[in-house]
């Protein structure tokens, strides 16, 4: 194991001494637990490179989550440097329309003779395990999960999440590899692009144990998987101290 699998191990709290297909879902759950969804980094404009090194010292070294290219991008680098058949693909997100185009980073990983999406950088909507190509259906906390063959102008396949209320589009994608140079690029986008739905205003979820949380700069809501909820207000300048209580 070399140090870089070291470090991150350690910061996502894994105790086993390897990572294996086996064991994938519980180190998907651990990552999810770990790392929030957030952006504070577009909002600060903080400079850093969406590289192996980059996202080393940004999340494993310092207290941060981050957005797709960031979670999915140092996910990459964890299997890869564990031994498994992995690369990165882009995806354009659909919500009620799709959203800038191959700004959502995920990684396609190979097993045997099949084919998954594993994603630790889609918000709350994680299926927290590898999802099969095939079309077999996952299920998490937050909800079921499969892939589709369909044909759209974002690539030839679907990654679709039923939350309880029937099927919906989480986002298309093509199998083309891409690399960090195009994380780069997502990276730039969505730190500068005026449809970018994450250069506005401060947001972080993040999947627990016991359910999840979601805190905006006006809200901070904390709700458990029976249902019951706790929404407390904030005001804007209490969202760094509600994130590092509550978050990282």
């Amino acid at each position: 194991m070399n140090e870089f699998l070291k470090d991150c191990y350690q910061t996502i709290g894994w105790e086993k001494d390897s990572l294996d297909f086996s064991n994938l879902p519980e180190f998907l759950k651990a990552l999810a637990y770990r790392f929030p969804f957030e952006n504070r980094a577009v909002l600060s404009k903080k400079e850093y490179d969406v590289t192996k090194e980059g996202l080393w010292r940004h999340m494993v070294k310092e207290p941060h989550g981050g957005l797709c290219y960031d979670l999915n991008g140092l996910l990459y680098f964890i299997l890869k440097d564990a031994g498994f058949d992995v690369k990165l693909i882009r995806g354009t997100v659909w919500k009620n329309g799709w959203a800038l185009p191959g700004t959502h980073a995920a990684v396609l990983l190979s097993a045997g003779e099949n084919e998954y999406i594993a994603d630790a950088g889609f918000g709350l909507n994680l299926a927290m395990q590898p999802v099969p190509m095939s079309g077999d259906e996952t299920v998490s906390a937050a909800g079921a999960f499969r892939v589709r063959i369909e044909e759209t102008e974002f690539g030839t396949y679907l990654l679709e999440m039923n939350k309880g209320d029937g099927w919906q589009t989480g986002y298309a994608f093509s199998l083309e590899e891409i690399d960090e140079k195009d994380l780069k690029s997502m990276k730039q986008t969505i730190f500068e692009h005026e449809r970018s739905p994450f250069n506005k205003r401060l947001l972080a979820s993040k999947r627990t144990p016991e359910g999840h949380m979601v805190l905006s700069e006006r809200n901070i809501t904390i709700k458990k998987h029976d249902g019951t909820a706790e929404n407390s207000r904030i005001d804007r300048s209490e969202f760094e101290e509600k994130f590092t209580a509550h978050f990282i």
